[in-house]
């Protein structure tokens, strides 16, 4: 049976001291779910573009 594909970020691989994370479909939905774990666990109003940028570089692609 072939394995599927999923971006997976892991909360702590940005940067943060958190074992949070998050797997889906596509890149934009992982985004979408670190925004809003960033606002409501880590208190972050908006994302700052250094901190996207290293967020971005550490999302994976896993196969399931």
């Amino acid at each position: 049976m072939p394995r599927k594909e999923y971006k997976q970020l892991n909360c702590r691989d940005a940067g943060m001291d958190c074992d949070f994370m998050v797997r889906a479909e596509t890149e934009e939905e992982v985004l979408a779910a670190a925004a809003s774990h960033g606002s409501r666990v880590h208190g972050l109003k908006e994302i700052p573009a250094e901190k996207k940028a290293k967020i971005q570089s550490a999302i994976k692609t896993v196969r399931l």
